[in-house]
């Protein structure tokens, strides 16, 4: 998935080792490589609702209304 999030432009990944030997400053921690959604490409916004779509699905819909009370049940 993330292969193929680069090659459609979605991810964009630097590599921050090589950003050292030119002198540039790193991005985030250490020196691995650093990664960001592509604000331009309009992939991206799409990405970012399946990852919500899909990790709802996976959280589990169930378990967000599994403390609400039925209202339709009888007291």
């Amino acid at each position: 998935m993330e292969k193929l999030a680069i090659k459609l432009k979605i991810l964009q990944k630097v590599s921050n080792e090589e950003r050292s030997k030119k002198g540039l400053p790193r991005l985030g921690r250490g020196y691995f490589d650093a990664y960001r959604l592509n604000p331009i490409n309009p992939l991206s916004y799409i990405y970012i609702l399946l990852i919500l779509f899909f990790g709802l699905i996976m959280y589990g819909v169930v378990g967000l209304y599994e403390k609400r009370q039925n209202p339709f049940l009888w007291d």
